[in-house]
């Protein structure tokens, strides 16, 4: 008994000497571990507060765009660009603006904010909005070889009958039916039967099978030199943005 109350002793006595000599080392430790801690607290709130403060920043565009104050909505989409750039209400404002050129018929000046929202669209949903929109708006200013180029880089699960479609589009301006063709069946293979541009793509595969040209979705500008004309009209390139207002990821 008096052996166990001699360790005991000796044990308390090592601990506090080893107390002694690292004491200092583990309250800076316990105050590092804090700080961090803290400090990721404090990150992951600056996060939600930025994307919170980028939605407010995407609805007050979409309000001067509504009342079309053209010079306060791009006021707004500079701010987005340039200070909210990391999240989706930026490449979002930028494809609403570039809606509002297509359909002025401001080709060229679209297609820089298309493909702002291409480079820095997150989440890869919007970003695989923004490629559709720049294929269709290449298609739309004559340039179907690069609008191919960028069917090519689009791999987001859940686009194939987009995708397949605007191949299709690019592979009718350049004249090669067959592949235009069997890219028009495998738009239709992943459309929903209930789908309402079902009946435009089965539309365009019939016409390439009964020997016409694939239907415009409006009628078309005289087409340059030996180039056929694009099977999109520059006013049809955009379709809604289903994702407009994403949800607010958790941090």
């Amino acid at each position: 008994m008096a052996d166990d109350i001699i360790d005991a002793h000796e044990q308390s006595e090592q601990a506090r000497k080893w107390l002694q000599q690292n004491g200092s080392s583990i309250v800076v430790g316990v105050l590092l571990g804090l700080a961090v801690l803290l400090g990721w607290q404090r990150w992951q709130q600056s996060g939600a507060d930025h994307r919170a403060e980028a939605l407010v920043k995407f609805e007050e565009l979409q309000a001067a765009a509504d009342k079309d104050d053209a010079e306060l909505a791009g006021k707004h989409l500079d701010d987005l660009r340039t200070n909210y750039a990391d999240t989706p209400h930026a490449a979002l404002a930028a494809l609403e603006q570039a809606e509002i050129l297509v359909k002025a018929g401001k080709l060229d000046e679209a297609e820089p904010l298309v493909r702002f929202a291409v480079d820095k669209g997150v989440p890869e949903t919007v970003q695989g909005v923004a490629q559709v929109r720049l294929a269709r708006l290449l298609i739309a200013r004559g340039e179907p070889q690069k609008a191919l180029e960028v069917v090519k880089s689009i791999k987001i699960e859940g686009f194939t009958s987009q995708v397949e479609s605007l191949r299709g589009d690019a592979l009718v301006a350049l004249g090669k039916r067959d592949d235009a063709r069997i890219a028009f069946d495998a738009a239709l293979a992943a459309t929903d039967v209930a789908a309402t541009h079902r009946r435009l793509l089965e539309i365009k595969r019939d016409d390439l099978l009964a020997g016409g040209a694939a239907p415009m979705l409006a009628p078309p500008a005289p087409p340059a030199a030996a180039v056929p004309a694009p099977p999109i009209a520059p006013g049809a390139v955009f379709e809604p943005i289903i994702e407009a207002k994403p949800a607010e990821q958790g941090s």
